[in-house]
């Protein structure tokens, strides 16, 4: 669930660490315990300098059926070489008897909490390699050397071209308000470098945030790491028949303080994510704040600013108190209405620069006619670009009408609601299933570690689903966007209270949905909770934006690599011949299509019904992540319709946009020096994103980082921020060597080729 940023910059520092050890950078990976893993990672780890990859699998997880040495071809077409160990963390001695090269990798590893190997244990190992191996060349070395020897003999290697989704990835929904904190505050410590660069190109005198920056970012990775905590072994012993508590046994239990230990150590990994909150809060409205009072605008103004390196329109909160209905943009004296959406004022930004801003004044003046509106009697609102009407007995939407095409998005005889929150309680017969499915060796251990242990049998508890049902509605309406705010409570099989918030923007062609769950309490017997979006299409396609690139979950993803569940970075398109629909999870990344997908392990399942389900929590493994979850949360999706799918402007654009959203700082001072408008970093199309631009961390200047997104290759155009000069730009990886030729800089722009799903660097 780490972002692009994250990636490239944990690259980066270690990058710097290794040159100021005086170490050469590595040009082999290894990656241990988790079975599958993004695609991204060929395409980050080619375009790094690295030439080979080690994965070894958790000996208990069912593994992607791959061969044991294959290249893997990113989404852009990068091939690394890639060994697989699905037995273990490291491979055996001998090779096995179907091996078909000259060249072995015994890669031997101490275990848990050992260190590296004795000098007695290394001697007994050769002295086996003589005995089993007799007349082979054994030789001690790193990874790259076996690929070095390997590729000079010049052997056939089988080319794997797909994503592995991990089947471990429900674990971060188990901490929902950390995974949240995440989500939304790692595009931030982007903005804040990016803010910060661009003021040293205007001017702006600002202290120096890279320190603050780089100790978020250690944080970031830190929970993004996969061991969240103590396991199911640290309050009960593993068997056949391990015991555990729940019910009234499992609240008496823990009153008594047997999982104390436990929690504090899941609390401590949860610490992480406060941690990056702390850092990183400040950061960006402590810079808008600066650039508000640096603008030639005296008196009080709002200042707009857009992180992203094309002109967009948006809505906008307020960071004071509005005083006004209306503002005026400075520049052309454009009057936008204001208003109010989910407990937040502000308003829709019009034409806002490429990584730029514009300046804004509160005024009295009326704003134009209501372009929202409720029809109480019929239970709906309005907006220019939908019609929605509410269900409130059910917690959902029943009807959400696209006015531009007529098409109504709701599938009606769905199974679900639209919108409408779904929570799961599963039984042992699921949970066994699933350990049957998806657990290849019989060891108690694992068994219970991926099983729920102590569970009745099914005939006195068996799966339950329950839905909201008898809630009220009410409506808040304004000038800018209407919501419809619908609240249900407990009721049958469902133990918490739902609000679900449904808003539409009178300037914005998107609808925004929210759901909060109130007051959850902490229960280890299986569960999760969804978000249903069922579409009225007709043999839908599906395209998933995850870490990387655009996957088509019909094609792309391996066999034995998670197809029931998955984490997206920008979001979800669907499609039919009549249209299609753009689905942002804002803060639950995980998504399921066709059906709800925990307690599922699927080698060859491809969706076919036009569902999304969005995860909001879940308990699904006992060890590693949190056995339970509690308290309060809220989970926002942004929705937009799209004519022809196209995966920059369908799917990757307005995720961005969704995610990245207008950030605004105000100031009531003399007036500055900067012009009330000015764009920053600019590119010529859309759907590419910036994953750094800020101080070369081996020295000095500048790295600019660009990632696309949309699967379109094709040269772009970089346009530098005004103030800021150079005469050429080199080339570079992502750890910061040299690749190719300078390119001229010319009246500030310079072209680039950009392959799809590829990232870019360059320094100056």
């Amino acid at each position: 669930l780490l972002e692009l940023e994250d990636l490239v910059h944990g690259l980066g520092y270690s990058a710097g660490l290794t040159r100021r050890l005086g170490l050469d950078l590595p040009r082999d990976a290894k990656m241990t315990d988790v079975p599958s893993h993004s695609w991204v990672l060929p395409t980050l780890l080619r375009h790094a300098g690295v030439d080979f990859l080690h994965l070894g699998c958790n000996p208990a997880s069912s593994s992607p059926q791959v061969p044991p040495l294959f290249w893997w071809e990113g989404p852009d077409g990068s091939r690394l070489l890639t060994f697989y160990s699905p037995a273990g963390y490291g491979s055996g001695l001998v090779p096995p008897a179907d091996w078909p090269y000259p060249v072995w990798l015994a890669l031997i590893h101490t275990g848990d909490n050992h260190g590296p190997p004795r000098p007695d244990e290394v001697r007994q190992l050769l002295t086996e390699a003589n005995e089993k191996l007799p007349g082979v060349r054994v030789r001690i070395g790193r990874l790259s050397d076996f690929a070095e020897a390997l590729l000079a003999t010049k052997p056939h290697i089988p080319v794997v071209r797909g994503d592995m989704p991990d089947t471990w990835i429900h674990g971060p929904m188990c901490d929902p308000a950390g995974a949240r904190i995440a989500r939304n505050l790692r595009p931030a410590l982007g903005v804040a470098e990016r803010l910060h660069t661009q003021f040293q190109a205007w001017g702006v005198p600002v202290t120096d945030p890279t320190p603050t920056l780089q100790a978020a970012r250690e944080q970031s990775l830190l929970y993004g790491e996969h061991t969240w905590g103590g396991a199911l072994s640290w309050v009960t012993q593993y068997s056949r028949n391990t015991p555990f508590w729940h019910g009234e046994a499992f609240r008496e239990e823990r009153a008594a303080g047997r999982f104390q230990k436990i929690e504090a150590s899941w609390a401590e990994h949860s610490a992480y994510a406060e941690n990056l909150r702390q850092l990183t809060a400040p950061l960006v409205p402590n810079a808008l704040e600066t650039l508000a009072r640096a603008v030639n605008v005296p008196g009080e103004r709002i200042v707009v600013f857009n992180p992203l390196p094309w002109k967009r329109d948006g809505w906008v909160s307020l960071p004071v108190a509005c005083r006004a209905e209306a503002v005026e943009a400075v520049d052309d004296g454009a009057i936008l209405p204001v208003g109010a959406v989910a407990g937040t004022t502000g308003f829709v930004a019009r034409d806002l620069p490429p990584s730029g801003y514009r300046t804004y004044r509160f005024v009295a003046a009326k704003p134009r006619p209501d372009g929202v509106r409720v029809d109480e009697s019929g239970c709906a609102i309005e907006s220019p670009y939908f019609r929605a009407v509410l269900d409130p007995q059910r917690g959902a939407i029943g009807s959400l009408i696209e006015r531009r095409t007529k098409r109504e998005w709701v599938d009606a005889s769905a199974e679900f609601g639209f919108g409408q929150y779904l929570y799961e309680r599963f039984g042992s017969a699921e949970v066994a299933a699933y350990v049957k499915d998806y657990v290849k060796i019989g060891v108690d251990w694992a068994i219970t570690e991926l099983g729920k242990p102590g569970l009745p049998p099914p005939a006195e508890a068996p799966y339950a689903a329950a839905r909201p049902s008898g809630g009220a509605v009410s409506f808040e309406s304004s000038a800018a966007a209407v919501t419809a705010v619908m609240r249900c409570g407990p009721g049958p099989n469902l133990p918490h209270a739902v609000t679900t918030r449904l808003t539409l923007y009178a300037d914005l062609p998107c609808v925004d949905l929210e759901i909060t769950v109130h007051d959850k309490a902490a229960d280890p017997w299986p569960e999760a909770g969804w978000i249903c979006l069922p579409f009225r299409m007709q043999a839908p396609q599906f395209r998933l934006g995850r870490l990387g690139g655009i996957v088509d979950p019909a094609r792309d993803l391996v066999p034995g690599a998670n197809r029931d569940l998955g984490a997206v970075q920008t979001g979800v398109a669907l499609w039919d011949g009549d249209g299609g629909v753009g689905v942002c999870p804002l803060d639950s990344p995980l998504v399921s299509l066709d059906r709800p997908g925990l307690w599922r392990y699927s080698r060859e399942f491809t969706p076919r019904r036009p569902n999304v389900f969005i995860n909001l929590f879940n308990n699904q493994w006992s060890t590693n992540f949190r056995l339970w979850n509690s308290g309060t949360w809220t989970s926002r999706v942004r929705l937009w319709g799209f004519r022809k799918f196209a995966g920059d402007i369908a799917l990757a654009t307005p995720a961005l946009e969704a995610r990245q959203s207008l950030e605004a700082g105000y100031a009531d001072a003399a007036a500055g020096t900067l012009p009330p408008v000015q764009r920053g970093i600019e590119l010529s199309r859309a759907g590419v994103a910036v994953t750094a631009f800020g101080p070369n961390p081996d020295g000095a200047g500048t790295i600019l980082q660009l990632w696309e997104l949309g699967g379109r290759s094709g040269r772009v155009t970089v346009r530098l921020p005004s103030g800021m000069s150079a005469s050429a730009v080199q080339p570079v990886n992502l750890r910061g060597q040299p690749v190719g030729q300078p390119i001229p800089v010319r009246q500030g722009r310079y072209s680039t080729a950009l392959r799809a799903y590829a990232p870019v660097a360059f320094h100056w």
